[in-house]
């Protein structure tokens, strides 16, 4: 397998065409198509299923695409260690936030990385964990500042703690539930809670097993929270939060903790990249600026600082 082979792969997975990785590689079609048909050749195997809408990877291909992403990825990195080396300036840097870490810490972060690499092209990501952990892994992602999985990933990645705080049920302003004192009261309630890839989403079930209660009867997933503010405050669904983005959102969005007795399990939120992986100079930068920013108690944004701090502890 060649370099150019892998990219064609990975681009024609990222556009679902071959004229759309034409495009992304600046190559032409035939060059594309050429290249997939000799990898296909050599490994003696289908990676690809060609119809009139375009082309879908087969079971082999996207076995071969999680390694593919992961060397060209790795490469595009060497090439930005080098140039870092020859004192150029470029590339990109991929990072996910937690969306309470992004409204509070992010823009005094960016402000001061943009002012030590004003070259490097930073692309974001919301920082659920079915978003962060594949591209993590596949190396799309280089830092993810979020909830480090509870799956069999600590071989994978490594975690650096930043905060640790507990969690809350919350619902709309006015729920009719609102002033409920334990699970049991919420079981008949839809539930939207995040998936969690790793445990193929068994984390709210079993927390209604450690207080010996049924799950409720019905559990709905999501990918972001825009989606689970605007589900909350027009409906009688109720979902779990981290307490800062409780400290956050509550007033702003109309929504409230629902004060249930029992002890939700605690949350910690740090710096997730991938194991015996060195980071770019880019994202070792990035890492320095973001807890620049936590320990600055005067920088902007104090107030919404000021909020989520009350229900966090720092473990940096």
């Amino acid at each position: 397998m060649r370099i150019h082979q892998l990219r064609s792969l990975v681009a024609i997975a990222d556009t679902g065409s071959v004229r759309g990785a034409a495009r992304m590689l600046n190559a032409s079609p035939a060059a594309i198509t050429q290249s997939l048909q000799q990898m296909e050749k050599d490994l003696k195997i289908q990676l690809v299923a060609r119809a009139a809408s375009g082309v879908t990877l087969t079971a082999d291909g996207r076995a071969l695409l999680e390694h593919a992403r992961l060397i060209v990825g790795q490469l595009a990195r060497a090439h930005q260690a080098i140039d870092a080396m020859r004192a150029e300036t470029g590339g990109r840097l991929s990072i996910a936030v937690t969306a309470w870490v992004a409204m509070t810490f992010l823009p005094e972060t960016v402000v001061r990385f943009r002012q030590r690499m004003a070259n490097v092209q930073l692309e974001f990501f919301e920082g659920l964990l079915a978003i962060a952990n594949p591209r993590l892994r596949d190396g799309s992602l280089d830092i993810y500042i979020g909830r480090q999985a509870p799956g069999n990933t600590t071989s994978m990645f490594t975690h650096k703690p930043l905060f640790s705080s507990t969690r809350a049920i919350v619902a709309r302003r006015g729920h009719p539930r609102a002033e409920s004192r334990t699970l049991a009261e919420l079981l008949d309630l839809d539930w939207l809670v995040a998936l969690d890839p790793e445990t193929e989403g068994l984390a709210p079930y079993k927390m209604f097993a450690q207080h010996q209660l049924p799950v409720p009867r019905s559990i709905h997933y999501l990918h972001s929270l825009t989606v689970a503010v605007a589900l909350l405050q027009r409906t009688d669904m109720v979902s779990i939060f981290p307490w800062p983005l409780v400290e956050l959102c509550a007033s702003r969005d109309s929504l409230c903790a629902i004060p249930v007795r029992e002890q939700l399990d605690e949350s910690t939120v740090g710096i997730i990249t991938r194991a015996g992986e060195p980071l770019s100079a880019a994202g070792s930068c990035f890492i320095d600026c973001l807890v620049e920013s936590i320990r600055d108690e005067t920088g902007p944004g104090a107030r919404d600082r000021d909020r989520v701090m009350t229900s966090v502890e720092i473990q940096i």
